[in-house]
């Protein structure tokens, strides 16, 4: 007999949450929408990491992409720094981090031969690139001649 009662309590607590469900999605549209823009502006990352396809240029803001390797100790000491500018930078620009042996197209596209690669893709298509690890300020000052 217990066995039955804990099967229906079960079943009774399954149908208590679809219930709830249902309600929670008759929410008007537009709450849903403004939900979901909040939570867009505060889960985006300020860094993206990139996949095996071709970086286009967006039309209205600058890509900055960091060329990588998990084994290149450079890259690795950059890492924290690009994520720390992007994070300050965001909505200025799209930060993308690229670990070249995962995604050689991009690396290909853009010419990569030695990382850490920096490179700036501006809207109009314009590529402005460095190699080298930057200190923060070195890092700051290369974006800011880049998106002039």
């Amino acid at each position: 007999m217990p066995l039955r009662f804990l099967a229906a309590f079960a079943l009774v607590a399954a149908l208590s949450a679809c219930a709830g469900e249902n309600r929670a999605a008759s929410k008007t549209e537009s709450t849903a929408t403004e939900a979901q823009a909040v939570q867009t502006a505060t889960e985006t990352p300020a860094v993206v990491t990139g996949t095996d396809e071709a970086i286009q240029p967006n039309a209205s803001l600058p890509t900055v992409i960091d060329f990588n390797a998990v084994w290149c100790p450079p890259c690795r000491r950059f890492g924290p720094i690009f994520e720390q500018v992007a994070e300050e930078m965001k909505g200025k620009a799209i930060f993308v981090s690229v670990d070249v042996d995962n995604a050689p197209t991009p690396a290909r596209q853009f010419g990569v031969s030695s990382i850490p690669q920096i490179s700036v893709l501006l809207p109009d298509g314009k590529v402005v690139s460095t190699v080298g690890f930057m200190t923060r300020e070195e890092f700051v000052a290369f974006l800011e001649g880049a998106f002039k």
